[in-house]
């Protein structure tokens, strides 16, 4: 009975491993025959609409190593993920540590297929977002990606404007700082936002009781946004100083932005004579170069054939 139970568990995995597989290259078979590379508004990381979503999670905290904060995390009557516990900052007497008072919890990993372990490629979206309510302590908001060092974490502080509402709160992925054991990394590198595999909250040297409940977690862009781009209306554009402005009625983006700056495509009429132009005479062939004189040089052409190239 007990060898019959093992390999309908086994005959669960695999049937679920190549559903999982079967997915992804239907999923990324239509991203290619669309060439699925525009605009869109968000992208689902992580939602809660059953218990088994919240087995996706790892719970952690200084009890782990010693310490005496407790972190718990459950599902709330409304479909909710909460997050709760107790920091404790006090190191318990033979202990071996040197500090305490953290608690946190993350994704894991998307399950593995049969091409590759799937990644959450946000290239293409501005901010993360999480819609949530929480108290008043200053939370971390922890992204990890694919990397040489395993201790890599990109964070960013998350506040609550109004605690024990719920907000949705919009971080800028360029925005997080890179960090490793806690420490703010002195040599600072790209977050790699195409091979994003965890996130998650964490609290930190903050005694007393502490909770946050959470909706959802998406990538996002705004209507004006397109990843790191800006979307500009008709008659906007971006000063000098970073700030959007508006053309004045009449005024063209060169009249704002100075002679200097070449607008593409360059729709500035040609140069004519005062006078009206007649048809010119047919010139006369040249004669064939005489033996020893050099011939002359073919003009060089650039990438898009012009043959010269006017500079600024």
């Amino acid at each position: 009975m007990a060898s019959k139970g093992v390999m309908a568990d086994g005959l669960r995995v695999m049937s679920s491993y190549f559903k999982r597989s079967w997915s992804y290259v239907k999923d990324e078979t239509v991203a290619a025959v669309r060439f699925d590379t525009g605009w869109k508004q968000e992208m689902p990381i992580c939602e809660f609409k059953k218990v088994e979503d919240l087995e996706d999670w790892i719970v952690g905290s200084d009890a782990d190593i010693g310490g005496l904060s407790e972190a718990y995390w459950g599902m709330t009557p409304q479909r909710t993920a909460y997050f709760w516990g107790t920091i404790s900052t006090k190191i318990p007497e033979n202990a071996k540590i040197d500090r305490s008072g953290y608690a946190g919890v993350r994704s894991q990993q998307r399950p593995l297929t049969l091409f590759h372990r799937p990644r959450y490629d946000t290239t293409l979206f501005r901010y993360l977002a999480v819609r949530a309510r929480g108290d008043a302590r200053q939370w971390f908001v922890n992204l990890q990606t694919d990397s040489l060092y395993p201790s890599y974490l990109w964070q960013h502080r998350m506040y609550f404007q109004t605690p024990g509402e719920w907000e949705v709160v919009m971080i800028p992925f360029r925005d997080f700082v890179l960090t490793s054991h806690g420490y703010v990394q002195k040599r600072q590198i790209a977050m790699d936002r195409s091979k994003i595999k965890t996130v998650g909250f964490s609290i930190v040297r903050q005694p007393g009781d502490f909770g946050i409940e959470i909706d959802w977690i998406k990538a996002v862009n705004t209507p004006r946004t397109l990843g790191d781009y800006d979307i500009l209306a008709p008659g906007e554009y971006i000063g000098r100083d970073g700030s959007l402005r508006k053309l004045k009625p009449g005024q063209s983006l060169t009249d704002a932005l100075g002679s200097r700056i070449r607008i593409w495509p360059d729709h500035t009429p040609a140069t004519t004579a005062s006078k009206p132009s007649q048809p010119a005479a047919a010139a006369p062939s040249p004669a064939p170069p005489s033996p020893g004189t050099p011939s002359p040089q073919t003009p060089t052409r650039n990438a898009t054939g012009n043959e010269t190239i006017e500079k600024p």
